[in-house]
């Protein structure tokens, strides 16, 4: 019988060195039915041959010629092609032995040999060959079973120090190594149990089964979940078992028993549903917030209980919004028939195949929240003081009306009145902000009770209110309601303490869309024309025109420009000497601020200072004025010109400054100057702003600083608060002085300021002295000093000293 592997030729490959020897060998073989590759007769050849032919069987001569081993051919081609080499030698010394035998050969055969011999060697090294094929699948069937089930083995000897371990144990050691040993006590310190690590190691001695779930914790200090199923087999006098890496379950069994507390304990209500969306469980709290106990509710659908939805919408809510968005509010029933707004969300619980098997409905009662929001809301639309529309109310009031107008056409009109108080600041500085408030809900009340039912009330802030009267398309129109408004506030109020006040409005009028076409431009002009109403007396009301815009958006531009005026340079200082009217000669000189404007030129003092006053700008300009005039008067006292008296305006603003005295002192120290040197001139009206303003003074008067009332005659003060005032001056307006010579009245006024500046020990000033005959009569009424174009007009710092100059060399 040929002998054959899986019905083919065993094909066999020849080394040998002596041809003689190898051709025999061939002849021998092929008669026995094998069929020779080739012949090779060194280490090279061998190899080679063996790469390209991939024998099924290496007669390997252990001796080639020249150097030639055969040992090492044959190490090369076992270890690189996995083929079976049987060694033909002369000599079996026992070194010759020990050499091959590193080659695990599959045989020996002396020479000479014998064929059947050889055959004999042949088939036993090749059924050994076929043996070791059906070890190595059983091995790998049984690796990847392993493999497949993630399972590792472990077995534990008597006597050994060591655990084998093989198997799947990437999880524990991180790597696909298989079949290694690891120290018995450090394999049993990564289990963080100690109890489990004393099982493992007694089982050797009490023969036990184990059957557990320990952690492991590895080099890299990763925890894992082990499952370990270990038995004693005695006759084998070992532990054997299995592991597996269960850290998922482990874990997904920890959040299970988490999911369950949370969704026991949940603040929510949560239903699970199935495929169709049906209830399979419901938790606590879906019982607390509905009142439905749980087994009433299983196997019903949401919708047919719990969701208020018309049939129509509730097809809307589940494929529509449910699905797509995260969350949608809802309106719920409750077991007793009652309704409360929910907050619900739906997910869907997918398998481990991507298909739904679940659904999870979560919902919360947000009625405290939609509470919550109304009065948010209400606090946001509405001042907190009267409780009317704010500043929101009215843009979302106004947007809406006009968006309605709008859309009506030409026969849909409406008024925007701007309502301002007159003197309400006064009241709430003199009587304090508790009674300025009780004034403002007082006001509210009557203009409420003063509207129409479809009239709105904003209050803008501070004294300021507003209101939407619907359906009035005139200024005509509108007046009826405007003097309405007007009386009711002007009526007497009686506060908290007694104290009864009267108080005034002033209106604007505003038209749409006669006069503005957005809300902006409609409260700006309704704006506007309370300011007009306020110039033109108050307590009345006013129309927009756009002659008051033009006027409105001068002084919008004057204000900018004045914002700017300081940083770019434009204001200036110029100098007006005060002359004693006996000699001529100039004793002092008062600062007078212009503004040369780039585009507009030489702006009055009359247009801006009002403009400075109102809008705060008047305290910078002041320290800036300040600060120029010392600057100056220092260069000229250093320079040692004759001069005694530097005058400067100072507004009520800068009075009721805190500190205002202290900083005018510090700034005459940082220049050098005495406080004697400095006049401040200040107006009738300044008296009238309170307390402040005469501590002021005060202080003023205390450092040595002298003080002139300025245009003295033309306000409304008591001559008796002069007895009070510490005042060095009065200053006769020019208004007086320009007809004292043909006037008998301003005659007459005249006479009587230098007769009471006398009496009270003030000095006088006349000002704007134009012509001699206006000189001669005021010496006559022992007034000696003036200002005014008869001697010298304002003028710049420069030309002032040169005046000083020459007057000193004179």
């Amino acid at each position: 019988m040929n002998p054959s592997l899986h019905d083919n030729p065993v094909r066999v490959q020849i080394v040998e060195d002596e041809s003689i020897v190898a051709h025999d060998l061939r002849q021998n073989l092929e008669s026995m039915g094998y069929a020779v590759t080739g012949i090779a007769a060194s280490e090279q050849q061998a190899v080679d041959l063996a790469e390209r032919e991939r024998p099924d069987l290496v007669l390997m001569d252990i001796n080639l010629g020249r150097g030639g081993d055969g040992t090492r051919a044959a190490s090369v081609i076992t270890q690189r092609f996995q083929l079976p080499v049987i060694y033909l030698t002369a000599y079996a010394g026992e070194d010759i032995l020990r050499k091959a035998i590193q080659a695990a050969p599959y045989g020996y055969v002396l020479k000479p040999f014998e064929p059947r011999e050889l055959n004999a060697t042949i088939r036993a090294a090749l059924s050994r060959v076929e043996e070791e094929k059906k070890t190595r699948k059983a091995e790998k069937r049984f690796r990847l079973a392993l493999d497949a089930a993630k399972l590792g083995v472990l077995e534990i000897e008597r006597g050994e120090g060591q655990v084998a371990l093989d198997g799947f144990l990437q999880s524990i050691l991180q790597s696909p190594t298989q079949s290694f040993s690891v120290n018995r006590s450090d394999f049993l310190t990564h289990l963080e149990d100690p109890e489990i690590q004393e099982r493992l190691q007694g089982m050797l001695a009490s023969g036990d089964m184990v059957q557990i779930c320990a952690a492991w914790r590895g080099e890299d200090q990763r925890r894992i979940w082990l499952e370990i199923h270990a038995s004693y087999f005695p006759d084998e006098d070992k532990v054997i078992g299995i592991l597996r890496d269960v850290t998922e379950k482990v874990e997904a069994e920890a959040h299970l028993r988490q999911a369950s507390v949370v969704f026991e304990s949940a603040g929510d209500g949560i239903l699970i549903l199935d495929q169709d969306q049906r209830v399979c469980m419901a938790n606590k709290a879906f019982s607390k917030l509905t009142g439905w106990a749980s087994q009433e509710v299983i196997g019903q659908r949401p919708d047919d209980f719990l969701h208020t939805a018309r049939e129509g919408d509730r097809k809307t809510a589940d494929e529509g919004a449910r699905m797509e968005a995260p969350h949608i509010e809802v309106t719920c029933r409750r077991q007793d028939g009652s309704l409360f707004p929910a907050w619900e969300n739906i997910a869907p619980v997918m398998n481990s195949a991507g298909h739904i098997t679940h659904y999870v409905l979560t919902f919360c009662d947000i009625t405290a929240l939609r509470s919550a929001e109304s009065r948010l809301s209400h606090i946001a639309l509405h001042d907190a003081l009267t409780g009317l529309g704010n500043r929101h109310q009215l843009d979302i009031c106004l947007r809406h009306n006009i968006s309605q107008a709008s859309a009506r056409g030409d026969n849909d009109h409406f008024a925007l009145l701007f309502i301002d108080l007159d003197g309400f600041k006064t009241i709430n500085d003199t009587l304090g902000h508790s009674i300025g408030d009780e004034l403002l809900v007082e006001v509210t009340r009557r203009l409420k009770a003063s509207l129409r039912q479809n009239d709105i009330a904003i209050r803008m802030g501070g004294d300021e209110f507003l209101v939407i009267a619907d359906g009035l398309r005139t200024a005509e129109a509108a007046a009826p309601l405007c003097r309405k408004l007007l009386s009711a506030v002007a009526e007497p109020i009686a506060t908290s303490i007694g104290q009864t006040v009267r108080i005034t409005a002033s209106i604007g009028i505003a038209l749409f869309p006669e006069h503005a076409d957005n809300a902006d431009e409609l409260i700006r002009a309704a704006d506007t024309a309370m300011y007009e109403a306020k110039e033109n007396g108050r307590n009345g009301h006013a129309v927009f025109s756009r002659n008051l815009a033009n006027r409105a958006l001068e002084r919008m531009q004057l204000e900018q420009g004045l914002r700017n005026a300081i940083g770019l340079h434009e204001l200036e200082l110029q100098w007006q000497p005060v002359v004693d009217m006996r000699d001529g000669r100039i004793i002092g000189a008062e600062a007078l601020l212009r503004w040369n404007h780039p585009v507009s030129g030489r702006v009055s003092p009359e247009r801006f200072i009002p403009v400075a006053e109102e809008t705060g700008m008047i305290l910078d300009i002041g320290d800036w004025v300040l600060e120029q005039a010392c600057r100056h008067a220092a260069a000229w006292v250093e320079e040692g010109l004759d001069f005694q008296r530097l005058a400067i305006n100072v507004s009520a603003k800068q009075l009721q400054q805190e500190g205002f005295a202290e900083r005018v002192l510090r700034s005459l120290l940082k220049h050098k100057l005495s406080p004697t040197m400095l006049e401040i001139e200040i107006t009738e009206s300044s008296l009238q702003r309170g307390e402040l303003v005469q501590q002021s003074l005060h202080r003023l008067r205390a450092m040595g600083i002298q003080l002139a009332l300025d245009d003295f005659g033309t306000g409304f003060s008591s001559l008796s608060m002069l007895k009070f005032l510490p005042l060095d001056r009065l200053k006769i307006d020019r208004s007086f002085i320009r007809d004292i010579s043909s006037d008998p009245n301003d005659m007459a006024i005249a006479r009587t300021i230098a007769a009471m500046a006398s009496t009270l020990g003030l000095a006088v000033t006349a000002e704007g002295v134009e012509t001699e005959n206006q000189r001669s009569i005021l010496l006559g009424l022992s007034v000696r000093e003036a200002q005014g174009w008869l001697y010298y007009p304002a003028m710049p710092a420069d030309k002032f000293a040169e005046l000083l100059r020459g007057q000193k060399t004179a």
